[in-house]
């Protein structure tokens, strides 16, 4: 027997997925040995925990109980690990477990993996490009505990933690994309240099002052957000703040049926010279940074940071409305190469939907496997049904929507799981939480606003020849494309970028599948269209089994697969 490992991490997590080239009998999962390199120099050898253990365990231990992966295993051939950020480089061995619950024990030596290849813990895996991701999913144990406070204070409690820049829990949710942009502004009011800003909403209580901290420096185009009837300047208060200000504050008030969406920055040294470019999903509220999943891309480049800058002086210049040339110029992308990578920049609105179909003949080309996280990419002709083709034609994919786009009388898909729709009721949108107390869990706080996961990612192919990386404002529909400010980066040839956004979607879906595997298990289906199917009491998942059947799925099926596609072996499809 011999057990492959294989580890892929960003900035803030490493993904552990590993194989055994044969079934292990007697075995209740898996151990997971760490190694971390310290930025000091020092390695430190440790056991990863896990918080679930045996469903017939007596007594029950109490949610919230964490004990060593060789007491709890981990049942599964792939593991998430969220402390792995505090190194800069990690490896890993796998442990066989043998043997009853309370009498487990580590299987030989030589039937444990050798320790896999160190894997850097940082960003900037592809130089030139960094990803960075917040932490924003609201539907976790770890929040129910740290807040601790009644299911019908938690809303306002965690208001109060979000809005709070001296908060462990707000540094915790908004994660490396908070550290990154503060540090960005910090280091540009250090360095003297000079912004360009065009930001859809704002609000957040350590962003304002940096920006003021800039004065002059600060060019600021501000959009009036998610604007409404009753609502028609969301950014009210920050643009009077602002105005009191020596900050070159420029509105952006659009009419109705556009978004002045977009949420980048460039960076230009002393003199205007554009050296960098700040992109991505993350609004600069708290929110956006705390309570929504986000991401956020530094692209290191004068070439694309000009661009931006270009496209940001034509914003100033159209006002409030979109002339036609501001589509014409739109409507031819830049392109070029950030070191060995190739990077087409689509900046909207544009004509005839051509960023979209530059993007659907990327999609089109997939060979191994799509990954996606979105937001709501609209009903129809967008890249989320561009996935779904593939998908029909045998490429792997695995992704998560924060809403059916089909609604409930047609939904389209709620969560992917290998390439399989998951089951579920039309009238629950998923991302879900865990919604009463039982077994390991206590009942969570599902979310704080309608973004639940915000970001807008595809990843194609990050493990084979020719991977490709789409993110930014774009939401990936018509809407996006002919009718808002927004930006979409197409990044080809970058494997490094491609693993660390690799890592993120499989974090946030596996923290979503999960959830859904609490939800009760539906009994019965009806025929009749949107109709709610009826619920039993059983529960898909109680905890670990105490057999060695567990493993079997993963020798046949759509989880061989899945690890395949990890493992960069997956063929193409035929055709």
């Amino acid at each position: 027997m011999a057990i492959e490992v294989r580890v892929v991490a960003n900035a803030d997590e490493a993904t552990v997925v590993w194989q055994s080239d044969s079934r292990i009998g007697d075995c209740r999962g898996f151990a997971l040995l760490r190694e971390g390199r310290e930025p000091s120099g020092v390695t430190v050898e440790s056991i990863l925990h896990t918080s679930v253990g045996f469903a017939d365990q007596k007594p029950h231990p109490p949610p919230g109980t964490f004990r060593p992966s060789t007491e709890w295993p981990i049942q599964r051939f792939l593991w998430s690990d969220y402390d792995a950020e505090r190194f800069d480089q990690v490896r890993y061995r796998v442990v066989p477990i043998i043997g009853r619950a309370g009498a487990l024990q580590r299987a030989p030596e030589n039937q444990q993996s050798d320790w896999s290849a160190w894997a850097r813990a940082t960003t900037g895996q592809t130089p030139g490009l960094n990803a960075y991701f917040n932490r924003g999913i609201v539907a976790a144990q770890w929040l129910r505990r740290r807040l601790a406070v009644p299911a019908s204070e938690e809303r306002k409690a965690l208001k109060d933690v979000i809005s709070d820049p001296t908060s462990k829990i707000r540094e915790f949710l908004a994660g490396q994309d908070r550290v990154a942009l503060l540090a960005l502004l910090d280091e540009a009011e250090a360095s003297r240099q000079q912004i360009y800003a065009a930001l859809y909403e704002l609000n957040d209580p350590e962003l304002i002052p940096r920006l003021k901290a800039l004065g002059e420096r600060c060019n600021l185009v501000l959009a009036n957000g998610a604007f409404s009837a009753t609502t028609p300047d969301e950014n009210l208060d920050a643009s009077n703040d602002l105005a009191a200000s020596e900050v070159a504050l420029h509105r952006r008030l659009v009419g109705s049926g556009h978004f002045a969406h977009n949420k980048f920055v460039v960076v230009c040294d002393h003199e205007g010279k554009p050296l960098r470019v700040w992109t991505g999903s993350t609004n600069w509220t708290v929110t956006g940074l705390c309570t929504q999943a986000n991401n956020a891309l530094l692209i290191d480049d004068q070439t694309v940071a000009r661009a931006f800058l270009d496209y940001w002086n034509r914003l100033l210049a159209a006002g409030d409305d979109y002339p036609p040339e501001l589509a014409d110029t739109d409507s031819t992308p830049m392109i070029t190469n950030v070191g060995s990578s190739h990077v087409t920049t689509w900046l909207t609105p544009v004509r005839k939907k051509v960023d979209l179909a530059d993007a659907r003949t990327l999609i089109n080309g997939a060979r191994q496997g799509i990954l996606f996280l979105m937001f709501n990419p609209g009903p129809k002709e967008t890249l989320f049904d561009d996935i779904l083709a593939r998908r029909d034609a045998g490429v792997f994919v695995h992704g998560v929507i924060n809403q059916d786009p089909g609604g409930r009388q047609t939904p389209k898909v709620l969560l992917l799981d290998r390439g399989k729709e998951l089951p579920s009721d039309p009238g629950v949108i998923l991302p879900a939480n865990v919604s009463e107390d039982f077994g390991f869990w206590e009942q969570e706080l599902r979310s704080y606003s309608l973004a639940m996961v915000h970001s807008k990612v595809i990843v194609i192919d990050p493990f084979g020849a020719h991977p490709v990386v789409m993110t930014g404002s774009h939401n990936m529909g018509p809407k996006a494309s002919a009718k808002n400010d927004d930006n979409l980066v197409l990044i080809e040839n970058a494997p490094g970028l491609a693993g660390e956004y690799a890592v993120n979607v499989l974090s946030i879906y596996s923290q979503y599948k999960w959830r859904f595997n609490m939800l009760p298990k539906p009994s019965t289906r009806s025929t009749v269209k949107g109709a709610k199917p009826k619920q039993s009491s059983a529960r898909r998942w109680q905890g670990l089994r105490d057999d060695d059947t567990w493993q079997d799925d993963f020798f046949s099926g759509p989880r061989v697969r899945e690890l395949d596609f990890w493992f960069g072996r997956l063929a193409s499809p035929p055709g």
